[in-house]
């Protein structure tokens, strides 16, 4: 049951990925917008856009890279390999979003927003390393 309950994770957390990416630009700048409209205007609201955007990716790759690490946690114990295997995954999910976002209208491909995902991804097996140690 446990297996079965953190692919289903896995797999809603990439559909969650995906629908985000295949919202069109106005509809992710909108829902950018609805984000900064709680935060007072001390912040240039487009740097504020932008800061939202790259950490909505960031936390996006945080929780998949620990999702990732969950389902082949049930398999055997996390070592390097699992790790590895982990970061190519969200690597190479990051990559194929990035590219999906190129057939979508108001969307262009970032090798940044890669970049932002893989940090992301790191950060977010450490955490997940770090409490596996406390526990």
């Amino acid at each position: 049951m446990k297996r079965a309950i953190s692919w289903i994770l896995l797999f809603f957390w990439l559909i969650l990925i995906f629908t985000f990416s295949h919202q069109t630009g106005s509809v992710s700048t909108g829902l950018s917008d609805q984000v900064i409209s709680f935060f007072p205007e001390i912040i240039d609201p487009e740097l504020l856009s932008f800061i939202i955007r790259k950490c909505a990716h960031f936390f996006e790759y945080f929780i998949l890279a620990i999702l990732t690490l969950n389902v082949l946690k049930n398999y055997s114990e996390l070592s390097k390999k699992e790790i590895i295997i982990t970061i190519l995954f969200c690597f190479l999910y990051a990559i194929s979003d990035e590219f999906h976002q190129g057939f979508i209208a108001g969307r262009t491909p970032q090798i940044w927003d890669v970049c932002i995902d893989t940090c992301g991804s790191l950060a977010g097996i450490i955490c997940r390393l770090l409490f596996s140690k406390r526990n």
